[in-house]
């Protein structure tokens, strides 16, 4: 493979993915639904490198051997964000879009999950600065609140404004079941965000911000029907079709 080619990479943990290229195969491990646990995150880092080791990838500022999008699969698997977030060597600023916080404290210790991952990426990842999140519903801010220190909701219509006064590297997480089901079908309640709405703040990061990478969860794992893979598939490429032009 050159380095032209691997700008994006399909993480396949529930097996929807098993029919994509480039891909790395995490569905032969057990202890990963919902909650990873540590000899799961140690055999998903494991691979994550390996992978690295056998493929010319595009190096994105500080965040070498890994490509610029990564699909991770179902919301199950939103933990998986904070994989890549180890690796930037840079103090930078986490965007989630996502229908949910994703900061509820761990009900079992020493377990990542995907409803508490971004709470355990601000108290371990040490190059994480501020989080900013965007699309959530205003009910889970509540119920979730307080939120983790240097965290904050951001209303869609101020995020161009946010988004220009961010100076560190951006990192971005992108769920999309803040999306109607009429761009997107998860596992997970769902928002009511348009994907040109989406596409629109993608660009406008890309635009104003040193982005260093990007993950996209929310497809649905739970008894798909051929019209939820359908909406899922056409959304995921049009999402990768505005990032890559």
């Amino acid at each position: 493979m050159s380095k032209d080619i691997v700008k994006y990479l399909y993480f396949n943990l529930s097996g929807l993915y098993r029919n994509r290229t480039p891909m790395v195969d995490l569905s032969d491990i057990p202890g990963t639904n919902c909650y990873c646990d540590d000899s799961a995150c140690r055999e998903i880092r494991k691979r994550i490198d390996s992978f690295s080791q056998e493929v010319h990838t595009l190096q994105f500022n500080s965040l070498p051997q890994a490509p610029f999008v990564r699909f991770i699969d179902s919301g199950n698997y939103h933990y998986m964000s904070l994989f890549f977030m180890r690796k930037i060597s840079v103090p930078f600023s986490l965007l989630l879009l996502d229908n949910h916080p994703d900061t509820k404290p761990p009900v079992f210790a020493g377990l990542t999950s995907c409803g508490g991952w971004a709470r355990e990426a601000r108290e371990t990842v040490p190059n994480l600065g501020r989080i900013f999140m965007a699309g959530v519903d205003s009910k889970l801010i509540e119920e979730e609140s307080p939120l983790p220190e240097d965290t904050f909701y951001i209303p869609f219509t101020d995020l161009s404004e946010t988004l220009k006064k961010i100076e560190t590297p951006l990192y971005i997480s992108l769920d999309k079941d803040l999306m109607s089901e009429d761009f997107a079908r998860t596992d997970w309640s769902q928002g009511s965000y348009t994907l040109d709405q989406i596409v629109s703040v993608l660009k406008t990061a890309l635009c104003l911000n040193n982005v260093v990478g990007i993950d996209i969860c929310g497809e649905k794992k739970e008894n798909p029907t051929d019209e939820d893979l359908m909406i899922n598939e056409k959304t995921n490429q049009s999402l990768l079709d505005a990032i890559l032009s």
